[in-house]
């Protein structure tokens, strides 16, 4: 074997070496993404620096990975086809496409790829001196083509240089379902979680007390009157009205009832003593309302609709109880809103969220009926008057009767599924 050939061969093998490395560093950075770089580089304080370069340009790491990964791979066909001619001759070149192929496809694309996913850290921090040299290297050709894309991007109307590489809510969603089903996240993790994804696109009149259940006063009432209030609801905290519920004008706190009580003033108005009361719109984000009142170091708020009247109450509970789930102190006697009492069979408060009820019946509710917030409303929709007591009206493989009605309010309805286990399945 001459000198020359010789030469090829190892020349081949280093062209293969290096096709392993950039296709093992371009998948190990691609699956890492930016959060992950940005949490090694707090985990590893002597590459901070590095992986913090890569963090910030992910998009140029990974353009320098695909020019020298296709250099190498072409420069390692063009090595092999000439190494075929001298030992094969006119076969040479069919047989060099043909080797070529199946060693790249499976040696430098495929196996490097899923090792560099299972190994992703390992192999960034093995990666990165050596990807770093090659950014100086190729300094010129990337300045060329990031400015043939930028023109390239301005005739198709399309940014192809500067993107965000960290992952959007929705893949942060799908990614905390998917550790839900494999078993790293706990079902009441999973659900915080969602919760908080969910949280700044919920508005306040989701999570509100609506009107027809809140306790208010009128403020004449005397000191008597209010702890009779306060010991029937079980609040700390009561509106109070000057005309009607529309115009409130206060909130009375519970302790401050106890000076003018422990002096023996009982006729004292609830005028004399309430607060200051806090509005916000039924249009607001829950994220925006809870800093409001986070700010304002108020507990309660007035929710207002688009008229100035009044929808009903918020309080930091109820905003809170949206990433945590439901809160229940000693004065609570909350009805659970959705309770199974046969198969298939449910019992559902009224005032349910279409949202939850969704997602505790696996039937999407909340899709179909958009313009309506909860179980009662979609009854309503779907009867198209005013049920009574007894009332059944059907949805899909759903039957839905009215089991308890008061004061023009429906409070309770059993919903039965007709759809057997094998028709859901079927329909998945």
């Amino acid at each position: 074997m001459s000198a020359e050939t010789s030469g090829s061969i190892i020349l081949l093998v280093v062209l293969m070496g290096f096709s392993v490395y950039f296709s093992m560093t371009e998948t190990s950075i691609t699956a890492a993404g930016k959060g992950k770089l940005l949490a090694m580089a707090n985990d590893y304080p002597h590459r901070k620096d590095a992986l913090t370069w890569l963090a910030d340009n992910i998009a140029k790491a990974i353009n320098i990975t695909l020019i020298g990964n296709n250099l190498v791979n072409i420069g390692a066909s063009a090595v092999a086809t000439t190494l075929a001619i001298a030992f094969f001759g006119a076969l040479g070149p069919a047989l060099a496409v043909g080797v070529m192929t199946v060693i790249i496809v499976i040696f430098c694309e495929i196996l490097p790829k899923n090792i560099a996913i299972a190994k992703k850290e390992t192999i960034i921090l093995f990666s990165l001196p050596l990807l770093r040299f090659f950014n100086f290297i190729f300094t010129p050709l990337l300045f060329l083509l990031q400015n043939a894309l930028r023109l390239l991007g301005k005739a198709i109307g399309m940014d192809l240089v500067s993107f965000s590489s960290l992952v959007s809510r929705e893949e942060i969603d799908h990614i905390v379902s998917d550790g839900s089903a494999a078993g790293a996240l706990e079902e009441d993790e999973c659900k915080m979680i969602h919760g908080v994804i969910a949280f700044e696109e919920t508005r306040v009149s989701e999570v509100m007390a609506p009107r027809t259940d809140m306790y208010a006063m009128d403020e004449e009432d005397g000191a008597e009157e209010a702890v009779k209030i306060f010991l029937e609801s079980g609040h700390s905290r009561i509106p109070i009205f000057r005309e009607d519920i529309d115009d409130i004008v206060g909130i009375l706190y519970a302790k401050d009832l106890l000076a003018p009580l422990s002096r023996g003033d009982k006729a004292i108005s609830v005028k004399a003593l309430m607060r200051k009361p806090l509005y916000v719109p039924e249009t607001m984000k829950t994220d925006e309302a809870l800093d409001i009142m986070k700010k304002s170091h108020t507990h309660l708020a007035v929710v207002v609709d688009e008229y100035g009247g009044t929808a009903g109450i918020v309080t930091l509970e109820d905003l809170i109880e949206e990433i945590v789930g439901d809160i229940q102190d000693e004065y609570d006697k909350e009805t659970p809103e959705i309770r199974k009492t046969g198969d298939n069979i449910y019992i559902v408060q009224g005032h349910t969220n279409l949202e939850d009820l969704a997602e505790s019946l696996d039937y999407p509710f909340d899709t179909i009926f958009e313009d309506v917030d909860t179980v009662a409303g979609m009854v309503l929709e779907i009867a198209g008057n005013f049920p009574t007591e007894g009332m059944s009206v059907k949805y899909g493989p759903w039957e839905m009767n009215v089991k308890k009605i008061h004061a023009h309010r429906i409070l309770e309805i059993m919903m039965k599924c007709h759809e057997t286990a094998e028709e859901k399945e079927d329909k998945k």
